[in-house]
């Protein structure tokens, strides 16, 4: 599995960090995102929408109470999902639907990339692993 890690000091950082991925991407990957609350993996996703050139008017948000937020954008389809208090919800019923971006996933079979969000000091060390 390669890896990569990433420190960002501020807020703006990991928005960056989540455009710049974007631009890597098919349109049809799963990601997932395993880190703390507040640790920045919807800031992460918001970059990602950036990235990805989220339609005018869209606003990415947490998707923790309505579990599902869908973002159109020039890529296609982002399925932003988020399974924090959240125990059966079939993922795969989404998959070919467009780039899936999974918070708190209970598993990681379906994940094309693992990014793991850690609290540091000074920022967030963010570890990026290609599945």
């Amino acid at each position: 599995m390669d890896f990569q890690e990433f420190f960002c000091e501020k807020e703006e950082d990991t928005i960056e960090l989540g455009r710049s991925f974007a631009k890597k991407l098919k349109g049809t990957e799963v990601i997932c995102l395993i880190g703390d609350l507040g640790a920045g993996k919807t800031t992460f996703v918001k970059g990602l929408a950036q990235g990805l050139g989220i339609e005018e008017g869209y606003q990415v948000r947490s998707p923790t109470f309505t579990i599902v937020n869908e973002y159109p954008t020039k890529k296609g389809k982002l399925i932003h999902v988020d399974f924090y208090r959240v125990d059966n919800f079939d993922l795969e019923s989404f998959l070919g639907e467009g780039l899936i971006v999974v918070e708190w996933p209970r598993d990681l079979s379906l994940c094309d990339y693992v990014l793991e969000f850690y609290f540091e000091k000074n920022g967030r060390r963010i570890v990026l692993k290609k599945c």
